[in-house]
């Protein structure tokens, strides 16, 4: 992983979106589809690029950002702040791309603090909000249901995949926090008023 976010955005300006097929039922089949195309490897690690992240959305779709799995140890006895998050350093820096139902690319746009600074403190904002609400369910145990922040921007919902015909049910210390996976999303108004600029 060597490519930068400026790097990236400068390849995807020259990029012709017409020879890339729609993507299958995998919300991700298109961004791994653009990642291999620009010499991006499809990995694990918590960002695409060195210094940031790639996220490809359908205009009005909600974007994927990391399994709440991965968060809830920082949320529930870190209470590490959003920029220190998983969820705040995933998307400190990102390029975005957008394409509509019909596969045709409406544009990139690329957010960091210094271009976006609001966007950032609703995110921040929306993020507090949702943690403080992980933070009492747990402590009342009670299962976890959709939160979205105040904002609009960020939320929690389900998703998840069956293992051997049944979902693994969202745990921590011992808390069942809901019957299946979770995740952060990006909720799909945002990619609508980033394309409609």
């Amino acid at each position: 992983m060597t490519l930068t976010v400026f790097e990236v955005a400068a390849k995807l300006k020259v990029t012709d979106f017409s020879a890339f097929e729609k993507p299958a039922n995998n919300k991700g089949s298109r961004g791994q589809l653009i990642e291999t195309a620009l010499g991006i490897p499809n990995s694990s690690n918590l960002k695409d690029l060195v210094d940031g992240e790639l996220k490809t959305f359908t205009v009005g779709e909600s974007i994927a950002v990391t399994q709440l799995k991965h968060c809830l140890s920082e949320i529930l006895e870190e209470g590490v702040t959003y920029s220190k998050s998983k969820v705040g350093e995933k998307l400190s820096q990102t390029i975005y791309v957008g394409f509509t139902r019909a596969n045709d690319y409406v544009g990139t746009e690329v957010l960091n603090p210094e271009t976006h600074p609001e966007h950032y403190q609703e995110l921040a904002e929306d993020y507090r909000f949702i943690c403080d609400a992980i933070r009492s369910a747990f402590d009342a145990g009670k299962q976890l249901s959709t939160i979205t922040g105040p904002n609009g921007l960020l939320q929690i919902r389900t998703k998840a995949s069956k293992t051997n015909g049944h979902y693994v049910p969202l745990t921590f210390a011992g808390c069942t926090l809901k019957d299946k996976g979770m995740a952060f999303y990006l909720c799909g108004k945002f990619g609508k008023e980033l394309t409609s600029k």
